[in-house]
């Protein structure tokens, strides 16, 4: 049977946040042959990713920590996100972001980025302030996490105390959307990005455009190729390893033509452009201070794999 795991990030089990959640779950739950599974992350036990990259070099990508989301699969918060059709997630928003919480539960899905397997489920997310707000900077953030495991983004929804009532009406139509899609893929099989251009693609109108951000972090906020992270490394001779850089001369190939469909308003060609880049780049970093050092492997294959004609 279809599953939504709903999961409340605030300790406050029946505030502002916890009735959106409340709402988006009827909704949900409203579709024939869903059911849900509500989690309020205080009453588990789990901390932060200690980088310990036990989850990489798994073949299975398990958690070895001994807490909620651990136990090497068998911890009950990594049980429930493994059997979810759907994911609804509540978050109130602290210090004009994302909640502590919110952002440890995310945290806690590395393995799956090393396993692929959060690839094109179902999301929604709410972000719910009050006083001055900032529940958008919150919802970014939360779209940020989303692209970088893949999910199907349903939507989300931004809200201020302000216009609660309103929104509860728009959370229930979100959470119904989450549990028709839920239905499809416990019907069909869950359907990942076929690439990671087409997932930049889907993101481009979500809160958080893929596009822009990686431009901006590779190019060190210029969205310029001359002073890129790229090329810096190239004429500073930080890389060493022959397969390093010439992985690296070709992520500097890539990116100049990113930027130059960019500056063209030709999203799409430099979204191909960027997504190869940023592969080699990432393959090229991996390899200069990764492989035989901190982590001491080779990179799983589901994680930024490079272009096939490569």
């Amino acid at each position: 049977m279809p599953m939504v795991l709903a999961v409340l990030c605030s300790g406050r089990k029946k505030g502002y946040t916890a009735g959106l959640l409340d709402a988006a779950a009827k909704g949900a739950e409203g579709v024939t042959g869903v059911t849900i599974d509500r989690v309020n992350l205080h009453d588990h036990q789990f901390g932060p990713c200690k980088s310990c990259f036990a989850c990489i070099r798994d073949p299975n990508h398990l958690c070895v920590q001994p807490d909620d989301f651990g136990r090497k699969g068998e911890g009950v918060l990594y049980r429930k996100l493994k059997a979810a059709n759907g994911i609804i997630i509540a978050d109130p928003v602290h210090g004009w972001g994302c909640s502590a919480m919110c952002h440890l539960f995310v945290e806690r899905w590395y393995p799956f980025v090393w396993s692929g397997g959060l690839g094109g489920m179902p999301f929604m997310s709410i972000s719910c302030a009050t006083n001055q707000g900032m529940q958008h900077v919150a919802t970014q953030a939360i779209c940020r996490w989303a692209f970088t495991h893949g999910l199907k983004y349903i939507g989300q929804l931004a809200v201020h105390a302000s216009w609660y009532g309103e929104a509860m009406a728009e959370a229930e139509a979100l959470g119904r959307e989450v549990g028709e899609a839920a239905i499809v893929e416990a019907q069909n099989g869950r359907k990942p990005f076929a690439n990671d251009e087409e997932r930049f693609l889907a993101y481009m109108n979500k809160p958080w455009n893929p596009l822009e951000n990686y431009l901006a972090n590779l190019s060190n906020g210029t969205f310029t190729w001359e002073k890129s992270l790229i090329e810096r490394a190239l004429r500073h001779g930080t890389f060493k390893r022959p397969e390093a850089l010439d992985l690296l001369r070709k992520a500097r190939e890539g990116f100049r033509e990113a930027i130059r469909f960019y500056n063209l308003k030709n999203y799409e060609k430099a979204t191909k452009h960027l997504v190869e880049s940023s592969a080699f780049w990432t393959h090229a970093t991996w390899k200069e201070f990764l492989e035989e050092q901190a982590i001491k492997a080779a990179p799983p294959k589901v994680y930024r794999p490079m272009p096939v004609s490569q």
